[in-house]
């Protein structure tokens, strides 16, 4: 099961930001200055949606030359 953080940080010049953490690790673009939308997102990752894009390898090539 998956730990879901909303956290709230202060920077020294004063401007807060709101991002979200997965198991203590933070989320892709989920950084924003707006609480309703970080909330919002936080709450859809919590109902299933996915924290980080899909990656697929489509063709790997290996040469001899190192």
């Amino acid at each position: 099961m998956a730990k879901f953080e909303l956290v709230k940080t202060t920077d020294v010049n004063g401007e807060v930001w709101y991002n979200i953490k997965k198991d203590g690790l933070h989320v892709n673009q989920s950084f924003s200055k707006d609480l309703k939308l970080t909330e919002q997102m936080f709450d859809e990752l919590v109902n299933g949606k996915p924290s980080e894009p899909i990656v697929e390898i489509l063709k790997t090539i290996e040469n001899g030359n190192d």
